[in-house]
């Protein structure tokens, strides 16, 4: 172009700022910066906003922020640049302060709080977003959205607001797209609901990608159906679908909880010859035998229950819940009662009382 005897114009550095966005070449970007200055096209918002967006997408957020700062007019897209690229690299605390004091807000800013929680493990804020979402009657979640707030909900045990998205989700035509269909098989999956899992799976028929055949094959080997989920495996070679290292783990898990030591081995040695996949959890052993030397503990673990609407996590041995002494009076109850014979225990306990 510069050959040739042609300017450049605003739109020719939105163009390159993409393209190194793209092609993850900072260097080449921040030399386009320096023709982009030159030129004297620092004052045009939708070129800043790809230069803001370029820096958040590759990680080099202090230039990103300095920009941003000293942009005199912002629009809506160089919000979302700078909030998404904070999420994005786990900043969601700068992300929110961002989103909190934005001007206006669409659909964009709102997946990209929504998405940044979820995937940082903030299940309780990115839901929390969502419902603050449902109220802005001037934005509806998109396809985005909906397979963003999903793995929340699946991580959280919020079976009734999943469904209630499930169920919007299909209204609205977005079951079109696999990764909300995925999203929705994952959710039922880990709120247990196994069985509907199965019945969406099959729903789904020829349009399923290897994440489909994956969840449902590591649903049914985690919920101690793993004859069910070894039929599955050998059903997906079947038809012609190649596996990878993530549809042995649930295969091999399945005959792990089965007590299939032989046709565990097998596998193994499938996924090894047939397949080129090298096993990947020789790590996850080493990494054991180093904890249990150096006297690390794992991080406790913990559980959520929706009732009544609300979210309650449980934590083992943790006492910090409101109701913490009720809680555990019931438990110990229920712990006496089961010393007895079975038919002679009465659960005619008011849970409500507890977790209100």
């Amino acid at each position: 172009m510069r050959r040739q005897g042609c300017s450049p114009n605003p739109h020719s550095f939105t163009f390159l700022f993409a393209a190194c966005t793209n092609r993850r070449s900072p260097i080449q970007g921040q030399m386009f910066h320096v023709h982009f200055i030159k030129w004297g096209f620092e004052f045009d918002i939708y070129t800043l906003t790809a230069l803001v967006d370029m820096y958040a997408k590759m990680g080099l957020l202090p230039f990103a922020r300095k920009l941003f700062d000293e942009m005199e007019r912002k629009d809506v897209p160089t919000w979302n640049s700078l909030i998404a690229g904070y999420a994005k690299n786990g900043n969601v605390e700068e992300a929110f302060k961002l989103f909190s004091v934005m001007p206006s807000r669409n659909v964009i800013s709102w997946t990209a709080m929504i998405s940044g929680y979820s995937q940082n493990g903030k299940y309780t804020n990115a839901l929390a977003v969502y419902k603050e979402m449902d109220k802005d009657r001037g934005v509806k979640p998109n396809e985005v959205t909906i397979a963003s707030v999903l793995p929340a909900c699946a991580n959280l045990g919020a079976l009734e607001v999943g469904r209630e998205i499930e169920a919007y989700a299909r209204a609205n035509g977005y079951f079109k797209n696999m990764f909300v269909c995925n999203a929705v098989l994952e959710m039922y999956t880990k709120c247990g609901r196994i069985d509907r899992t199965m019945q969406l799976f099959h729903e789904l028929g020829r349009r399923r990608n290897l994440c489909s055949w994956n969840t449902m094959i590591m649903g049914l080997a985690v919920h101690g159906k793993g004859d069910e989920a070894l039929k599955l495996f050998n059903q997906m070679l079947g038809e012609g679908n190649a596996p990878d290292d993530v549809t042995f783990v649930g295969a091999i898990l399945a005959c792990t909880h089965g007590g299939m030591v032989a046709k565990g081995w097998e596998l193994l040695n499938l996924m090894e010859q047939r397949f080129s996949i090298a096993p990947k959890w020789g790590g996850v052993a080493r990494l054991r035998k180093l904890m249990k030397s150096s006297q690390i503990t794992k991080a406790a673990g913990y559980s959520f229950i929706e009732e009544g609407g609300d979210i309650h996590k449980f934590i083992v041995e943790d006492k910090s819940h409101p109701k913490s002494n009720e809680i555990y009076g019931l438990l110990d109850l229920v712990m006496t009662r089961l010393k007895f014979d079975v038919s002679t225990i009465d659960f005619d306990f008011d849970f409500d009382s507890i977790v209100e």
